[in-house]
């Protein structure tokens, strides 16, 4: 699922086999927008290796993330390296096929809206700084803070602006993201609310 990153590929089978899931924010479904692909420029295909950690437990897992036109979806893939699962947003539209007995413990729909926030714009073009800086916009309640070095996003963050749930979610990207093109080698995904880390390597990125 700018991809996929199919890092909650490895955060769902982590959890569908936990004895317990994890802390939903009180009162509210989880926010964020699923801006149709299409807005996003280049198509591409990523390979990614995630590492999911929640608690005491760990698993690592195996995803494909691809962008083709107004199509966005992301493979999750078992041990094995056959399909897992598959999410699809097409537009505004999403789908879920999972080919195992494990269940997601929210709606996918959840996946891809993790999927935006680290891989595609969430402040405008416009906003950011040509090459050094820290800027901050407010989108659907939630403000969103990066921190660019060298025309790459180093850092970015998202707070609720009602403070509930309290807590960030913390994005990092190693050696930084540029506003085009490649994504980073690594990028550290920490949920605040949710109580998860995600480590994401991307092993091969492909134009199409």
């Amino acid at each position: 699922m700018r991809g996929q990153r199919a890092w909650h590929a490895a955060l769902m089978a982590l959890l569908s086999c936990a004895t317990i899931a994890p802390s939903k924010p009180a009162d509210r479904p989880y926010g964020g927008s699923l801006i149709s692909p299409s807005a996003y420029p280049g198509d591409f295909i990523d390979r990614q290796k995630i590492e999911a950690r929640y608690g005491d437990r760990s698993l690592r897992f195996d995803a494909v993330l691809q962008k083709r036109g107004n199509e966005l979806t992301l493979l999750g893939l078992t041990p094995l390296g056959s399909r897992a699962f598959v999410i699809r947003q097409t537009g505004a539209d999403v789908s879920f096929e999972s080919f195992v007995p494990q269940t997601f413990p929210f709606p996918p729909r959840y996946i891809l809206v993790d999927v935006h926030r680290v891989f595609f714009a969430w402040v405008r073009e416009d906003d950011t700084p040509s090459v050094d800086g820290v800027v901050e916009a407010v989108r659907e309640g939630e403000i969103v803070t990066e921190r660019w070095r060298g025309g790459r996003l180093l850092r970015r963050t998202f707070r609720r602006v009602d403070g509930n749930p309290q807590g960030e979610i913390i994005v990092d990207y190693d050696p930084g993201m540029p506003r085009y093109g490649e994504p980073p080698a690594h990028v550290t995904f920490t949920n605040g609310w949710y109580g998860y880390r995600l480590e994401i390597v991307t092993t091969s990125h492909r134009l199409l």
